[in-house]
């Protein structure tokens, strides 16, 4: 419960800020480190590439050597924070629940975000397989309100059927009952 002071700032209880950093009961699975990993791996190469490429399309000659130099520390850097550590903290702090009046979504760590998208606010849930998600036997999926997107995933590809049927149950119902 929050109660508001003269001076116009709200002071937090503790059982909001218990409230607030309360996770939902459905995680990603522990197959989708792998995937993220890997994900994680290519991105920063591929940066890395591009990096490369235009520091030796832009950098004077007697400076491209110690610009590659750097930019091949900054890559190793990045892979050895990103892929073990971020990786592992995306799928430790992303939580989602999915209901018949909402899905909630919380991501994050030290900036978390929860997102609630209405389920009759929803205008679409895409299911999207690449192949590597496919490899692993997963599956992201997308909910499409008026002026959102909201991705979801990686998820195994039967519960990503099943979040996308009962997050679409709301229209199932209405136009059952409308008939």
């Amino acid at each position: 419960m929050a109660s508001t002071r003269a001076d116009g700032r709200g002071d937090r209880s503790v059982p909001d800020r218990a409230a607030r950093s309360q996770t939902y009961a459905a995680t990603l699975p522990p197959v989708a480190l792998r995937y993220l990993a890997i994900r994680s791996t290519v991105e920063v190469l591929m940066t890395g590439v591009l990096a490369c490429g235009l520091a030796l399309w832009l950098v004077p000659a007697g400076w491209k050597l110690p610009a590659l130099v750097i930019l091949a520390i900054l890559i190793v850097i990045s892979l050895i924070i990103d892929v073990p550590i971020v990786s592992r903290l995306t799928l430790r702090h992303t939580s989602y629940h999915v209901a018949a009046d909402a899905v909630r979504i919380r991501r994050g760590f030290l900036l978390s975000t929860d997102t609630v998208l209405s389920t009759a606010q929803i205008l679409n849930v895409s299911i999207v397989e690449g192949p590597l998600l496919r490899r692993f036997g997963l599956a992201k999926v997308k909910f499409t309100t008026l002026n959102h997107v909201e991705p979801l995933g990686p998820v195994e590809r039967g519960v990503a059927m099943e979040i996308r049927r009962q997050a679409l149950s709301a229209y199932v119902e209405a136009s059952a009952d409308g008939q």
